[in-house]
């Protein structure tokens, strides 16, 4: 028997981040802007703009990409 206290997990803390976590989270962010990028870029040329849809493509795969991770991150 030792005299060392043993340590208790709290099970409701969340695990400890791992490296690849940090990965998934940067490539849904890169493949959310430039998934929507190649959208925006697509329909500028199917209707002729020059550069309309592109940076309205980007943005929207940025936030949409950010909502993702944010509900990814909260989950239990």
């Amino acid at each position: 028997m030792s005299s060392e206290p043993t340590e208790k997990k709290d099970s409701s803390a969340p695990p400890a981040p791992r490296e690849a976590d940090g990965w998934a989270l940067f490539s849904t962010l890169l493949a959310g802007v430039l998934l929507w990028s190649a959208v925006g870029w697509g329909a500028d040329r199917l209707l002729g703009f020059q550069a309309l849809f592109l940076p309205i493509g980007a943005v929207l795969g940025m936030v949409g990409a950010i909502y993702l991770i944010v509900v990814k991150t909260r989950q239990p």
